[in-house]
């Protein structure tokens, strides 16, 4: 009985102490439900940034004399969760730019665009995103359709994958893409009947373009990266892969990473560009001068190899067997892989060689089997004390190739956002391999069946939200978030508690970070997350609501749902 009146009147003055002491790493939350590896726990106790007790409330409140203590009230707490591909800086400086909506219909396009003309400067590019192919009628989509809203401005939008870009007839003037130009390595001009470019570039193809396109300032880029870093930490993402690092947002990454400014763990995975010989050395100078940019909280030891594109009507992801919609003789056939299996397997085996993590995009099954063979031949040559080097994405594996990735000490990393909201899934992908194929696409069942790493990256913001939640649901249910009659690979459904450890221990692993972080145990750093919902209280279909009430990392709190100042933080100005 007295220790019941003890805990009472500990718990009606934890909200006064907890706000009196907001910046404290040294706190108490009792009352709630605390997800552990040992089942559910009442209380935590965090001191100095790290997990001291789970327990009761008795437990805890024994041990918490003089701190602040929360009330949770019922509430969840997570280990906090981890995004293993993200594009950081895009996805903040894409809000400021001339925004599509997902899936928006060739009048809605238009609309959007003419706004953007009519608020740029005379000449000034008009840059942004996202555009859908099937939304359009064949034909439809050229240089054309831009050329009419933007005469006099050069016009570039990137699709939902960002591996298509549209452009306009100023832009390919001012690039001196004509009719003579050749594809470069890796990519597709797209043409007319008369050879004259149409104004759709594939793949290595939007670096004609991209290279006019005036560089964001310094201002923007941290304005956009404390953007995106704080929309994620919204929904509880504590740590995240930059799976696209260059020379343009490595600097801003290491600066804000080193001020305190962005407070996720980060591992930074450093575009290599295979071809042509000036990228190439450019991108390996990068990667030889990493050091210089890691701090605490970014992490600089892990290589982006670009092997495919995507499977959809663009026919550039690497395929085993030919598209669908593939005609007669065409080139594109079995899509693009993009470089040759001797040059990838000695470029893997001399990054394996030096310690480095590979972070390979294949999305056809074509690029994922060349992924494995060239692990398979830096095994080979080096032995297996090396990285758990990740294949991205997965959109379709041939199950000849699931055990080798287990066998070899690779790991997976799925993309299981890409149900929502565009049609991409339903028209652009089953449109262009076939109602066949997609009965085992991302196929994290499979792999997790093999007992191999089993992973998860929004690749935002090739999809429109980094809500991790949708991801969670939706690989549980097949289904489009909130439900649908439609289902896309029902074959693969894993269990909801699979799917949380995708998302924590499972991405801790894989980022190397198991030691400190993805559980809720005595020893690990408090990177945790109280969400307004429980995951596993409501219906499976309500799962992509969740978002975070409070987020910590190492015990500081980096986010408050109640607070005006994280409101105001997650909306471009």
């Amino acid at each position: 009985m007295m220790m019941k009146k003890i805990l009472m009147a500990a718990v009606a003055v934890g909200s006064i102490a907890c706000s009196a002491s907001a910046d404290s790493d040294s706190f108490a939350m009792v009352n709630g439900k605390v997800m552990t590896p040992e089942g559910w726990a009442e209380a935590v106790l965090v001191k100095n940034g790290v997990i001291e007790k789970v327990g009761s409330n008795e437990d805890v409140l024994a041990l918490s004399e003089g701190m602040a203590i929360n009330d949770l009230a019922g509430a969840a707490v997570l280990p906090g969760l981890h995004d293993v591909h993200v594009h950081s800086l895009f996805a903040g400086v894409e809000q400021y730019m001339c925004k599509l909506t997902p899936g928006a219909s060739p009048d809605k396009i238009a609309s959007a665009v003419k706004k953007c003309v009519a608020d740029a400067e005379p000449g000034e590019w008009i840059v942004g995103g996202n555009w859908v192919a099937a939304v359009f009628e064949d034909g439809q989509q050229n240089k054309g359709f831009l050329d009419q809203i933007a005469p006099d401005n050069p016009v570039a939008l990137q699709d939902e994958s960002h591996h298509s870009l549209w452009v306009n007839s100023k832009a390919l003037e001012i690039a001196g893409v004509d009719s003579s130009t050749p594809n470069p390595q890796g990519g597709v001009v797209e043409r007319d009947g008369n050879g004259e470019p149409n104004g759709l570039l594939r793949e290595t193809a939007e670096g004609l373009v991209q290279k006019f396109i005036p560089p964001v300032n310094n201002e923007l880029k941290r304005k956009a990266l404390k953007l995106s870093t704080t929309q994620m930490l919204s929904y509880g993402i504590t740590s995240y892969t930059d799976a696209g690092v260059t020379q343009n947002n490595i600097g801003v990454l290491s600066d804000l990473t080193r001020e305190g400014v962005v407070k996720q763990r980060i591992r930074g995975c450093i575009r290599w560009a295979a071809y042509p010989e000036q990228a190439r050395n450019a991108s390996e100078d990068l990667i030889n001068h990493r050091i210089k940019y890691s701090t605490e909280r970014f992490n600089t030891d892990c290589v982006k190899v670009v092997l495919d594109g995507v499977p959809t009507e663009s026919h550039t992801g690497a395929m085993l067997e030919a598209y669908a919609d593939a005609h007669g003789h065409d080139a594109m056939a079995k899509g693009i892989l993009m470089i040759p299996q001797d040059d990838l397997n000695a470029a893997v085996t001399a990054f394996d060689d030096r310690g480095l993590h590979i972070k390979f995009h294949a999305a056809g099954d074509a690029a994922v089997r060349a992924a494995i063979d060239s692990v398979a031949a830096a095994r080979a040559a080096n032995g297996y004390g090396g990285s758990a080097h990740d294949v991205g994405h997965n959109s379709f594996v041939s199950v000849a190739d699931l055990d080798r990735v287990r066998d070899l000490g690779m790991a997976w990393e799925f993309s299981p956002y890409i149900w929502y909201p565009t049609p991409i899934a339903f028209n652009d992908i089953m449109r262009a391999v076939g109602e066949e194929r997609m009965k085992r696409w991302i196929p994290i069942k499979d792999a997790l069946d093999t007992g191999a790493l089993v992973t998860a990256g929004s690749d935002w913001s090739v999809v429109p939200s980094v809500n991790p939640w949708l991801a969670i649901e939706t690989m549980v249910t097949r289904e489009m978030p909130g439900g649908s009659e439609e289902t896309l690979g029902a074959s693969q459904k894993i269990s909801l508690a699979d799917a949380v450890r995708i998302f924590t221990a499972q991405g801790a692993k894989l980022m190397g970070q198991r030691h400190i972080v993805g559980s809720i145990e005595p020893g690990m750093s408090a990177d945790i997350v109280v969400l307004n919902k429980n995951p596993f209280e409501i219906p499976i279909t309500e799962v992509h609501t969740i978002h975070a009430d409070k987020t910590f990392i190492a015990g500081e709190k980096v986010f408050d749902a109640s607070s005006a100042e994280s409101q105001a933080a997650l909306k471009a100005k």
